[in-house]
């Protein structure tokens, strides 16, 4: 895809105000179709959140909280990259939010042959499998594409002259994960104007501030979804250069590092680091996968992803964790930071991340999981009431 710079940058959203005791994080984990079981647990918080404002008397209003309201920057990757695009750059609540995803995973993850549905339909995974014979990839991008651009005209104001793009200035801040394939870098594509200083260091879109600044939502999308065997990889062109993209996955399935690097977005680079007090880190279901059969791990694809990033995932969580940890034991961050991990285990079934009929068994899973789990419980109720709070 060759790709342009117009004429005029769409400007980035103001920097947040941030509240006294601190700037609020919120990370969500890759996962395909899984990404459904992140949307609901967030969905129970924010509902949580609306009941503690009205029995507080903090804010009376009826309508579903909208995380980008209590949240200052949130990092998604792949699906999770879709899910704070749909978020925080579209401004939804969770409960439109859920909605679109349905309808986003039931298009992108259809069995096509040859683009037509019925086909890819009658053959199933043999089907996917020709496709992958043919392209490499298992789906086709155009349903992402048509699925993308109908979401964002959706929530867009027709008179905005930067819907089509992600940075704009009535977002608020959020950024997705893709991972440069020839080099083997993590790149941002944010909805807010790339910091001084924030460039990766090796990728070919270094010294590119204008094309990242001014990349539109639907190749940012394709880039960050891109996962090798599922999507095809994303190209763009632009200054005799080529560049390929494969999804966050690869590097950050769980993005909690690149979001912790990029709190000092929030505040100008005169200024010290800002405090934060709260980080939420999203999983998308977490399947025991610690001693499959060998002849699964031969007879199963998907398997061999789930293992990969299962442990991709939780390595980053159990990083942070004790990051978090030493921080609070040493002082820093004022000893307030607060950092929850909330993923639903799924037992010992494999979960393929691009079947998007296991959802509503999913659904159910993890709703068990946010009304019956006591570590769930307490870390939702811990969670709304730090982000109810007005400090």
């Amino acid at each position: 895809m060759k790709n342009t710079v117009p004429d005029v940058i769409p400007p980035g959203p103001r920097l947040p105000q941030l509240r006294k005791n601190g700037a609020r994080l919120l990370a969500c984990d890759g996962g395909g179709v899984k990404g459904v079981s992140s949307v609901l647990i967030l969905d129970a918080i924010m509902e949580k959140v609306k009941q503690i404002e009205v029995h507080e008397g903090i804010n009376l209003s009826p309508k579903p909280r909208k995380p980008c309201d209590y949240f200052d920057l949130a990092a998604g990757t792949s699906t999770g990259g879709l899910i704070a695009l749909m978020l925080f750059r579209l401004r939804m609540n969770t409960k439109q939010c859920l909605d679109e995803y349905h309808n986003l995973a039931s298009q992108i993850f259809a069995p096509t042959i040859f683009g037509f549905r019925t086909m890819g339909g009658l053959l199933g995974k043999c089907g996917l499998m020709l496709n992958m014979i043919a392209s490499g990839a298992q789906f086709p991008r155009k349903p992402l594409e048509d699925a993308i651009r109908t979401v964002v005209d959706k929530y867009s104001d027709r008179d905005d002259q930067w819907k089509d793009y992600l940075v704009n200035p009535k977002s608020a801040m959020m950024f997705m994960c893709a991972t440069v394939k020839d080099e083997g870098e993590s790149v941002l594509l944010r909805s807010y104007t790339r910091p001084e200083g924030a460039a990766p260091v090796r990728s070919p879109v270094v010294d590119e501030n204008d094309l990242v600044n001014s990349i539109k939502i639907v190749p940012a999308a394709r880039a960050t979804s891109a996962a090798p065997g599922y999507l095809p990889e994303e190209v763009w062109q632009y200054n005799n250069q080529t560049i390929s993209f494969w999804d966050g996955g690869v590097l950050n399935n769980n993005p909690i590092e690149q979001l912790w690097n990029a709190r000092y977005d929030l505040v100008e680079r005169h200024q010290p680091p800002p405090a934060v007090s709260i980080v939420l880190s999203l999983g998308c279901g977490r399947p025991d996968v610690r001693h499959p059969r060998f002849i699964g791990k031969l007879m199963n694809m998907a398997i061999y992803y789930a293992q990969w990033f299962v442990a991709n995932t939780a390595a980053k969580h159990a990083d942070f964790e004790r990051l978090a940890n030493r921080m609070v034991d040493r002082g820093d961050q004022n000893s307030h930071l607060k950092y929850y991990r909330l993923d639903c285990p799924t037992g010992k079934a494999i979960l393929d991340m691009a079947d998007y009929t296991i959802m509503d068994d999913l659904e159910a899973t993890t709703r068990k999981y946010i009304e019956t789990d006591p570590d769930a419980i307490r870390m939702i109720d811990e969670c709304a009431r730090l982000l109810a709070s007005r400090d």
